[in-house]
């Protein structure tokens, strides 16, 4: 389990350019901060780049500073050094051999100073369109939260190499950095550190960054913001706009669905397993005061508590959740025999999954058939995912979706 780096958001890139050491007027730059040239420095003489090392030193002019840098002072001393001989004895003819020999080197400085600057230049511009490997990724977790499920489905499917780090459900201390107190919480990294929540966001965010180039990964999250709004009860709650959409151009979103009707079906099934089908999960598996102490034994076992914890919470925790899961089924308006309900949502969706083939993405799954699989998943190992398998027709794709995501992982 990792540290959080939730702090290190500033990309702590120093170049030193134009940099020369002559025999006859060298320089030597000490840095330390931000960025400057104080008064004794020769005309011409600059550095390129900046760093955040926080240091109470003399204030700064911010137009000396890129547009998003951070700055605290800096210290710059510039020394001269003896050529070890004197300009005025030279005959005219050295000095016209010299003043060859500088304006020579001062155009190849400059050359060598503008290469360096339009490579680097090019080399941030490629830093922007990161590759699938490097996108540096680490989720916050419960391991047997659906919402949590759905994302290490997506990421496991997408063989995007991630940190995992459980979450302790009591203290949270994890996720103590961030003011969004749920998880998943997704911590991306392609060049600087952003925090993605909400995991249809994440989903849709991440995908689309896979997908368009073009965009960064700080563009693309700024597509998704969180408005707060008031429920039916009058509380306060955090809502994300275009959670289902990929922000693709008209091109990309030709090459990754077929007809419009495709990408509408994935996101109203996507839709639904936020509304409805992870709704099920609790009342299910907390079914009856044996089904809630079996959930519980296996949390506690894969969840990150500590010894007096894990013991309060199988006994304590299964007991609340059994009472839970009734006020749920109530809320959801489910039938008396909760199992009921699990499985005309099962049969639905394999339903709606015949029209297409093997899944509702066709020969491969779309992000729907990563969703539904990844709430689902939850339940292996439990009484209700065995009476789902038995009494409804969902195994086949079930099966053919586990299949699919070792295949396609292991082929990336």
């Amino acid at each position: 389990m990792a540290a959080y780096r939730a702090h290190e958001f500033g990309c702590l890139t120093w170049r030193l350019l134009g940099q020369q050491r002559g025999a006859a007027a060298g320089l030597r730059v000490t840095l330390s901060g931000g960025l400057a040239r104080d008064s004794m420095s020769p005309p011409g003489a600059a550095v390129r780049g900046y760093s955040w090392h926080p240091k109470s030193v003399t204030a700064i002019s911010r137009t000396m500073l890129p547009l998003a840098a951070p700055y605290t002072g800096l210290i710059t001393c510039w020394r001269g050094y003896r050529a070890g001989w004197r300009w005025q004895e030279a005959g005219k003819d050295t000095r016209w051999v010299w003043g060859l020999v500088f304006a020579v080197g001062g155009a190849l400085g400059v050359a060598q100073t503008l290469r360096y600057s339009l490579g680097e230049q090019r080399a941030e511009e490629e830093q922007q369109q990161v590759p699938d490997g490097g996108l540096q990724l680490t989720l916050y977790q419960y391991k047997t939260c659906p919402f949590c499920s759905k994302v290490r489905t997506f990421l496991e499917y997408h063989q995007l190499p991630h940190e995992i780090v459980e979450v302790n459900p009591v203290m949270r201390k994890e996720i103590k950095f961030s003011s969004y107190r749920k998880v998943p919480i997704l911590i991306a990294d392609a060049g600087c550190p952003i925090q993605l929540n909400d995991s249809s966001v994440i989903i849709s965010a991440i995908k689309t960054f896979l997908i368009s180039k073009r965009k960064s990964l700080e563009e693309i999250v700024s597509y998704y913001p969180a408005i707060k709004v008031t429920n039916e009860k009058g509380k306060e709650a955090v809502e994300y706009q275009n959670r289902y959409w990929l922000m693709l151009d008209e091109q990309e979103t030709k090459e990754l669905y077929a007809h419009k009707e495709t990408q509408k079906e994935e996101m109203k099934w996507r839709r639904w397993v936020d509304d409805w089908l992870v709704h099920l999960i609790s009342p299910n598996v907390y079914r009856t005061p044996g089904e809630a102490l079996a959930s519980f034994d296996y949390i506690v076992q894969v969840g990150n508590f500590g010894p007096v914890e894990g013991i309060f919470a199988k006994y304590i925790g299964a007991t609340a959740m059994f009472v839970i899961g009734k006020r749920l089924k109530s809320r959801h308006n489910l039938e008396d025999d909760v199992r009921q309900d699990l499985y005309k949502a099962a049969n639905l969706w394999v339903a709606a999954v015949e029209k297409h083939g093997k899944f509702l993405g066709g020969s491969q799954p779309n992000l729907a058939d990563l969703a539904v699989y990844g709430v689902l998943r939850v339940m292996e190992g439990l009484q209700s995912f065995d009476d789902m398998m038995s009494n409804t027709k969902i195994k086949p794709w079930y099966q053919g979706m586990t299949r699919a995501i070792y295949e396609h992982a292991n082929r990336q």
